[in-house]
């Protein structure tokens, strides 16, 4: 073993504190486990009443705590953690109850809460007990002549000579060199067994990758196919009928002009009006494809000219914001163009805020979009039908910042609805098309605030 350097003991005192914060964590843990062990018993009959509110509360507790510790394993050791945790909250039934009881990530959170419950307390012991014991063995052990005949000096060993003053300051060096060398280790060991515990192994790892990818695969077709049905509808509905009636016009002035050429002026200036329309609609159409202003501008530019349009005084906040891939900018146009809207139509704000910002994280780079408004609130995300239920079994999840009374919902891969109606279906439609997910909070009198968040590498 080397002296110590200065950077050695640095190391070995973030050694300590994270031994020491596990420590402090430990009677959480304790004092979950002591009452999912009460409440175990009672589970077949807890299911069908009691468990109705006291499960759902256990698994919460027991996820964030796992989440947190995972959050400082992964903080500790420098680790990238491979997914994003589930985030429970909300009431759920019988059916949904038992999924996330038997679920994966709940097996993983008591295997690491057992794990926790034996090993952080006697590590955050050691880690104090070790250098305390070296620091006092070898500082006090000269000093045994000041304590009385009566009274020794009691450290490791009773110490009443200099030999057994020496052999204090022996023992408080071995004090010393054990807590040199078990530090560091403790820490790995602690850190790498909850990153162990808590991350999925690599065939559910990419198991649970399939599942997002199959899922944003029939997200796109389906956000694919209401594109290709819109814009069916939109060049029928308009430039379609328009052009109709510019072959009609041709056709009533071709014949006027047969037996009076002046009576076809009317008709060929009818013409002209309808096929100036057509053209507009055309133009409209093939701008909801993609929008032009997103080449010209870019998306903070588009973003100003579509916050400037709205019937609702708006702020819009670009800072942070960098380029994404055009695809990726264009469905956040019309995420916002959406969110927009709905605002407009439903929610009586008198002000909303716009912000767009690229959130970088070790995994990826992330094109946020957030509406808030400050209407009356009550939005709520339609509920998945039958086919992304199958593909993501239990996906209502809370937002942790959300109040009492809110109605707060994620909405990611998998947990897409079909429908229409309050326009958030679409939202959450095109965002889950790009592997993202909507976040809605919307209590009952407001705020309303819509974050959508779309990977950059999709």
């Amino acid at each position: 073993m080397r002296w110590p350097t200065q950077a050695g003991l640095r190391a070995r005192a973030a050694d300590a504190v994270f031994l020491l914060r596990e420590a402090v964590y430990w009677f959480a843990s304790l004092g979950t486990l002591m009452v999912a062990l009460v409440l175990l018993p009672f589970l077949s009959l807890g299911l069908l009443g009691i468990g109705l509110y006291l499960l759902p509360g256990v698994l919460r507790i027991l996820d964030l705590l796992a989440a947190r510790a995972q959050e400082r394993a992964a903080g500790f050791a420098g680790a990238v953690i491979p997914f994003n945790r589930r985030r429970l909250g909300g009431r759920y039934s019988f059916g949904e109850l038992a999924t996330l009881a038997t679920a994966p990530e709940t097996k993983r959170d008591v295997s690491w809460l057992l794990f926790h419950a034996a090993f952080a307390l006697l590590a955050g012991a050691l880690a104090i007990a070790l250098p305390a014991g070296a620091l006092l063995n070898l500082l006090v052990s000269p000093f045994w002549m000041l304590f009385p005949a009566d009274a020794p000096l009691e450290m490791t060993i009773a110490i009443t000579s200099w030999p057994a003053a020496f052999l204090g300051m022996l023992i408080g060096a071995v004090y010393g060199v054990l807590a040199w060398l078990l530090l560091p280790w403790m820490a790995r060991r602690m850190s790498e067994g909850t990153l162990a515990i808590l991350s999925p192994r690599r065939y559910e790892e990419l198991s649970r990758r399939i599942q997002d990818l199959s899922a944003a695969r029939a997200s796109a077709l389906a956000a694919h196919a209401a594109e290709l049905r819109r814009i069916e509808r939109e060049l029928h509905d308009g430039a379609q009928n328009r052009l109709v009636g510019v072959v009609m016009m041709l056709g009533l002035a071709q014949r006027a002009a047969e037996t009076d050429p002046a009576a076809a002026v009317p008709f060929l200036a009818r013409a002209q009006d309808a096929a100036s329309e057509a053209l507009a609609g055309l133009r409209a159409a093939v701008h909801d494809i993609y929008p032009p202003v997103l080449d010209e501008l870019g998306l903070g530019g588009a973003a100003s000219a579509l916050t400037s349009r709205s019937p609702i005084p708006c702020s819009l906040d670009v800072e942070g914001l960098l380029r994404a891939p055009a695809a990726v900018e264009s469905a956040a146009y019309f995420v916002l163009a959406e969110a927009l809207t709905n605002a407009a139509k439903h929610s009586g704000a008198s002000r909303i805020e716009v912000v767009l910002r690229t959130e970088s994280t070790p995994r990826e780079d992330m094109l946020v979009v957030e509406v808030t408004d400050d209407g009356r609130g009550g939005a709520a995300v339609p509920p998945p039908d039958s086919a992304a239920a199958a593909v993501s079994a239990v996906a209502r999840t809370s937002v942790p910042d959300a109040g009492a009374g809110t109605t707060a919902a994620a909405v990611g891969v998998g947990t897409v609805d079909a429908g229409s109606g309050t326009g958030l279906a679409g939202i959450a439609r095109r965002a889950a098309a790009f592997g993202g997910r909507l976040v809605l909070s919307s209590p009952e009198g407001g705020p309303t605030k819509v974050r959508v968040e779309l990977p950059c590498a999709f």
